[in-house]
């Protein structure tokens, strides 16, 4: 068979392998390390009073954090899944003088989408997902006598946000998650609002190659490289 004729079927061979890969893009799992959030620790007292002192913003690192988006599933894409779980504890400082906490921790923290939910993206990336959230709340009292740990599940919550892909990379936003309620359990009065910690969440992910499109892609890489390589 003539040279030219082969290295043509190469091409061919090579270029259907590339383009299969594309096919299998979508739905992508974006892979997420660490991020910052901005927590919000409030009373329920209808003025949402600030109990929160020092810095706001915090960096999380995450442990086992993924996004699965398909770009595909709707007019602007569909963001099908999110896992979020926190590789250390989160720390606050509360003003005693507010609320009947000094410190609070936050460990074994998870944010996932609610059973079966999902959210369209809307021309500008934004989007409402509800969300559950599960941890394990400490702290200490005024007088310093600990309390917790307590498991919390937060109720679902509509929290909103944006989603960007570039390439390889997701840029990922959540705001208004509800963390978590809680009574004031050390505040003689029966009445007093509980506290309420929300957080607004950054992140950035980074494109997971499905098996097999990393097998095709490699494959399809070589025939290139072979039909390119000079022949005797």
């Amino acid at each position: 068979m003539p040279k030219v004729l082969i290295r043509g079927w190469f091409l061919i061979a090579a270029g259907f392998l590339l383009a299969s890969t594309s096919a299998t893009a979508a739905p992508a799992t974006y892979a997420l390390d660490s991020g910052s959030a901005i927590l919000r620790v409030t009373l329920d007292d209808g003025n949402a009073t600030n109990v929160l002192t020092g810095t706001s913003t915090v960096n999380v690192t995450l442990d086992g954090s993924n996004v699965v988006f398909d770009p595909t599933a709707s007019a602007n894409g569909t963001l099908l899944s999110i896992v979020l779980t926190a590789a250390g504890p989160i720390d606050l400082d509360l003003d005693q003088n507010v609320v009947a906490l000094d410190t609070l921790q936050i460990t074994n923290s998870m944010l996932t989408n609610d059973v079966g939910a999902t959210a369209a993206l809307s021309g500008l990336g934004s989007f409402i997902l509800d969300t559950l959230m599960s941890a394990d709340v400490s702290g200490v009292f005024p007088d310093t006598s600990a309390f917790g740990p307590v498991a919390i599940q937060s109720q679902t919550s509509g929290a909103t946000g944006s989603l960007a892909v570039s390439g390889n990379q997701l840029n990922l936003g959540i705001f208004g998650v509800n963390i978590a309620t809680f009574a004031q359990t050390a505040n003689p009065d029966p009445n007093a609002p509980a506290v309420v910690v929300k957080a607004d969440f950054t992140f950035v992910g980074t494109l997971v190659p499905e098996p097999g499109t990393a097998l095709l892609l490699g494959l399809g890489l070589t025939i290139l490289a072979s039909a390119q390589r000079p022949r005797p």
